[in-house]
């Protein structure tokens, strides 16, 4: 996958967590490269990081790695992408799933600890 949007994740990790979730791998190739476009639309990546970086009580930012950020929010956020995407159960399990088996893959490679991820929701956020 040489989308610039996806090159913060691995076609093995979206083809893994597609087989998981029973949802076609160029399915979930799609919706993860729609979910960037649509961050860096409205109202860019590194704004909507900077956001989230003062609105949460505890600073979301896991790592900035030359490729991609690295988050860990509340689930809630999520809800908001599923609808914008008209993502059903699956779909949205799906593509939460495939954000956090990218973080954990990249974690020391971008140095930082996995913990925050086993109670909130990995976001991986490609920089462009």
């Amino acid at each position: 996958m040489t989308r610039e949007e996806l090159a913060a994740f691995e076609t093995a990790a979206i083809e893994a967590t597609a087989a998981d979730h029973g949802v076609p791998a160029e399915r979930l190739a799609a919706l993860v490269e729609v979910h960037q476009s649509n961050v860096r639309d409205l109202p860019g990546v590194d704004d909507i990081v900077y956001e989230w970086r003062n609105y949460f009580h505890r600073d979301p930012l896991l790592a900035r790695a030359e490729d991609a950020y690295y988050l860990a929010l509340p689930d809630h956020v999520w809800d908001e992408f599923a609808d914008d995407l008209g993502l059903g159960e699956t779909e949205r399990a799906a593509v939460v799933a495939v954000h956090d088996r990218q973080a954990r893959a990249d974690a020391a490679d971008a140095g930082f600890d996995t913990d925050r991820l086993d109670t909130d929701a990995a976001v991986v956020l490609t920089r462009p």
